[in-house]
């Protein structure tokens, strides 16, 4: 079957989806996550960020988790996808989602202009916060085990 082309649609440069690798640790009953500010908008995030090109999903969240939280973690599984797509096509996340623990580090929030805040945060208040993309539910779901070896695709998460 034939790829539909979205003609109205925007297109960048490179014409391909960007990656992005966001990390769930749990300590406890909470939840590490990190709040961006954009303009006037606040929002949580799990931390995590771009896939670089020849870098693996793993060493993507490790060196995202140090430049955005201080924390060095060491990766446990891979939990679940989704993806995000602009309603115009212009742009087109995939997110990849894993587990990890802490191994060593101080908390600490990255110098990075976007970056508004780090700490953990209670499980059972994600769905009550603003988190992008909404995977909230997804998570605690997730918890305590995850899938064990099942990625699950949770489809088109643009909001």
């Amino acid at each position: 079957m034939p790829r539909p082309r979205f003609k109205n649609a925007k297109r960048s440069a490179q014409n391909i989806p960007t990656t992005r690798i966001s990390v769930i640790v749990v300590e406890g009953e909470q939840i590490l996550l990190v709040k961006h500010r954009k303009g006037n908008r606040q929002y949580w995030v799990l931390p995590g960020g771009r896939l670089e090109y020849g870098e693996t999903f793993e060493e993507c969240a490790v060196r995202e988790m140090k430049e955005e939280t201080g924390l060095d973690v060491k990766v446990d599984e891979f939990v679940f996808l989704s993806e995000a797509i602009a309603p115009d096509r212009s742009r087109h996340i995939v997110n990849v989602y894993l587990t990890a623990h802490v191994v060593g580090g101080i908390l600490k929030l990255g110098d990075e202009p976007v970056l508004a805040a780090v700490d953990y945060l209670p499980i059972k208040d994600l769905p009550s916060l603003t988190l992008f993309p909404p995977v909230g539910k997804t998570v605690i779901d997730s918890l305590p085990s995850s899938t064990k070896g099942c990625i699950r695709y949770l489809g088109n998460l643009w909001v």
